[in-house]
């Protein structure tokens, strides 16, 4: 029997969720997802990127392994997940050995509110554009053996009306580097950090920054080359997913 790899791309409320990494006894995204696709006869299932608890994802990426087509069985997906706050926006069918991780670029947002500088808070997120060592804005444990090295291609600072857009562009992220780099940035218009801290922590110099909250930031693309993802368009459910969290207004503007 032949096997396909299906590619889903999945949307979800993060506050719903201890984020998108399996956990024992709680629930999470992958958990979620990992059960229903094995009901469906999957298996395999690999995300894309890894979100924290309470970050929200516009897309992530899933593949997994099954005897069927995506369109075989994007339906019974859609119908299962309904009563959680994940939805599938598009599916693909790709090439067995595709890896979902080896992206070309994704975007993160981060929303800032009540921001005194957006002059200043912009000449420092630019900093970060290029590549650094993002060691000091990141998490990494005195155990990990990693790379911290990364590009940032770019950044984009918008204001709608009192609040900050913040949209930051790479190929791949370190854990807590985006919220690390906006909190860092918030440090220097507050007085806690001085403009020149940021570049000492950049060239290595050991300083400890601020880490911005979770619920504000979404994982809002991921691109890779030569592939075509078909569009899901089901308001009625999403529609009904809005109902599940509609005190959170911020969130569904992203969507609906």
């Amino acid at each position: 029997m032949s096997k396909f790899t299906n590619l889903f791309r999945i949307a979800y409320h993060g506050s719903a969720f201890h984020g998108s990494q399996i956990q024992p006894d709680v629930m999470t995204v992958e958990g979620v997802v990992k059960k229903i696709l094995k009901n469906l006869g999957s298996s395999n299932p690999l995300f894309a990127s890894r979100t924290d608890r309470g970050v929200n994802a516009k897309c992530n990426i899933i593949t997994t392994v099954s005897n069927r087509r995506c369109k075989e069985y994007v339906g019974e997906f859609i119908e299962k997940l309904e009563k959680y706050p994940i939805w599938i926006t598009g599916f693909s069918d790709v090439k067995v050995k595709f890896n979902p991780r080896i992206a070309k670029e994704r975007e993160y947002r981060y929303y800032v509110f009540n921001e005194k500088n957006k002059e200043l808070f912009n000449e420092v997120m630019q900093l970060f554009v290029g590549k650094h060592d993002f060691r000091n804005f990141a998490r990494v444990l005195d155990t990990d053996i990693v790379d911290t090295r990364r590009t940032v291609k770019e950044i984009n600072v918008t204001s709608r009306g009192k609040v900050i857009m913040c949209e930051i562009r790479g190929i791949s992220f370190l854990w807590h580097q985006v919220r690390k780099m906006i909190g860092a940035a918030s440090d220097v218009t507050y007085g806690r950090k001085e403009l020149n801290d940021i570049k000492k922590g950049l060239s290595g110099q050991k300083i400890d920054f601020t880490m911005a909250k979770a619920e504000f930031l979404t994982l809002t693309s991921i691109k890779y080359d030569d592939i075509k993802i078909e569009t899901v368009k089901n308001e009625r459910i999403m529609r009904n997913k809005y109902e599940l969290s509609k005190n959170d207004n911020f969130f569904w503007k992203e969507f609906l």
